[in-house]
């Protein structure tokens, strides 16, 4: 959130984390960086429903390193035509080399971020081992740049 508003952009940072969402404001705050909101939304009720992040909402939306897989309709749903979504988390072989994250089923299996992000048009996608992630060494992960369908943009 800090970088991209250092660049301009206009953000809406959400977690469930009060007092996170506190603390980036006051970063923000130190830093003298403004053009953000924030939203308190538990991404994860206890409901079978997950909650709506909106419709035609967001011209990107940026995951890192959370995976929920009920949440995917909801991400793609609060993208604006043409929005881009932008995605990384890890692979199951991170559980397997690094035993991260504690429990296997918050890793996505081979080629699992592709079939949950299927309705929109893959600019890019990477899955295997990168630096960054957890710990000081490389991480497996899943890289995705996706876009949601829209009309067409002229050059």
């Amino acid at each position: 959130t800090l970088h991209l508003l250092s660049h301009g952009m206009q953000v809406e940072a959400i977690d469930r984390d009060t007092e996170a969402l506190a603390a980036l404001e006051a970063a923000a705050r130190t830093r003298h960086l403004s053009g953000f909101t924030t939203r308190v939304v538990d991404l994860e009720p206890t409901a079978d429903r997950p909650p709506s992040l909106g419709q035609d909402r967001y011209d990107a939306m940026i995951v890192f390193f959370y995976l929920h897989r009920p949440l995917f309709p909801a991400l793609m749903d609060a993208l604006k035509p043409n929005g881009v979504l932008l995605y990384e988390t890890f692979t199951i072989d991170n559980y397997f080399h690094h035993q991260h994250p504690r429990r296997w089923e918050f890793c996505l299996a081979h080629n699992e971020l592709l079939r949950l992000t299927s309705p929109l048009r893959v600019l890019h996608y990477d899955e295997g081992e990168h630096d960054g992630g957890h710990g000081n060494g490389p991480s497996y992960t899943a890289r995705l740049v996706a876009q949601k369908a829209g009309p067409e943009i002229s050059p």
